[in-house]
């Protein structure tokens, strides 16, 4: 799967071909984004690929500081065959996988996951350089030559990442998440939401969707906030999301007298980006299309509990709205029933957040 205008490795040869891997999660690969870029600025004439998993992979083919997409199945297949004791498929597949990464010739593979599955990815490769992040963790160390510590004093999404990159003398300074959206997919996300009743109307994009529930929203609120972006800023609300949350946001917002829009599981990664890129601002909890929005410069309000978000804090045109408790972060292991701190962020708070926000951008532009 090769990127827009790739070129082969041969082309290459003179400068290191180098292969990054960092296979899930959406908001992770777009928060990693610029390592691609930090590596180009530093080899211009590197042959760069990505190996990343197939839900995350529009998003790289999207980043144009990557000449390659090498789709690996890991989650999927490979897991699958591990849980079915399928062990002579499972072979055979890494076998096929393992010709295709070494026929590129790579000279480095750079994990900045640090997980046993990305590990066994670079070693793979047979790239004389393997670098990986410092702590490790599941045993990774053992496929890499060597190990960088993470960034440190995080308040760029980008930050953690791009410490890896130590030991190849890579300036480490602030870089924005890189997203570009294609202008074809900007029409086709445009089409859908005409089709779904947006006139001329300025819209928000809202998020509210999350990989673990202790990150998400009390979810009523997201009518209430649509119900008063409506009627107090002339502002319509477009929800986003996969496939699986598609029946219950229409019915969803069949209830509330503003009409939200719901876009969710008609749109493709891509194209919800481009809904994002062309909303007015952006609300969501701590997931990937959040992010999204400081991709794309757009007005970003990020809901914040469980997890940490300080490394969001010099993100321009992103305002996080965060209640501390004194259990807090939890991340994947919280100690409370009712998610106390998402319970204690209001829809006025929220959409008073929004409106600043704005503003402020619109001041600077």
């Amino acid at each position: 799967m090769l990127a827009p205008e790739s070129q082969s490795v041969e082309e290459h040869r003179r400068s290191p071909a180098i292969l990054i891997v960092r296979v899930s999660a959406i908001g992770d690969v777009l928060m990693a984004s610029p390592v691609a870029q930090a590596l180009r600025e530093a080899y211009p004439n590197a042959y760069i690929a990505w190996a990343v998993e197939p839900l995350s992979a529009p998003l790289v083919c999207a980043n144009p500081y990557v000449d390659e997409v090498i789709v690996v199945e890991t989650s999927r297949r490979w897991l699958q065959c591990l849980r079915q004791m399928k062990f002579l498929p499972l072979l055979r597949e890494v076998r096929a996988f393992a010709r295709q990464l070494r026929a590129r010739q790579f000279d480095i593979a750079i994990d900045i996951q640090g997980l046993l599955k990305t590990g066994v990815i670079c070693s793979l490769t047979h790239a004389p350089r393997r670098i990986g992040p410092s702590p490790p963790e599941e045993g990774n160390q053992f496929f890499m030559t060597e190990l960088n510590p993470w960034g440190k004093n995080l308040t760029h999404l980008a930050d953690g990442y791009l410490g890896i990159l130590a030991s190849l003398a890579i300036d480490h300074k602030p870089r924005r998440p890189i997203l570009q959206v294609p202008d074809d997919e900007r029409t086709a996300a445009k089409q859908v939401l005409v089709e779904q009743g947006l006139g001329h109307e300025r819209y928000i994009a809202c998020c509210p969707f999350s990989s673990r529930p202790q990150k998400d929203w009390i979810f009523s609120r997201w009518g209430e906030l649509a119900d008063l972006l409506w009627q107090r800023d002339g502002l319509r609300t477009v929800f986003i999301g996969g496939p699986e949350h598609k029946e219950t946001m229409t019915d969803f917002c069949r209830q509330y007298f503003s009409h939200p829009i719901s876009a969710v599981g008609l749109t493709s990664l891509i194209q919800s980006a481009a809904i994002i890129q062309d909303a007015a601002g952006v609300i969501g909890v701590d997931t990937g299309l959040t992010y999204a929005g400081m991709a794309v410069d757009t007005p970003t309000i990020a809901l914040y509990g469980s997890t940490n978000a300080d490394w969001l804090q010099a993100e321009p045109h992103t305002r996080v709205i965060l209640r501390v408790m004194p259990c807090a972060p939890c991340g994947r292991h919280p100690v409370c029933r009712d998610y106390d701190c998402m319970q204690a962020i209001t829809v006025e708070e929220v959409a008073d957040a929004l409106r600043q926000t704005i503003a402020e951008q619109a001041a600077t532009a």
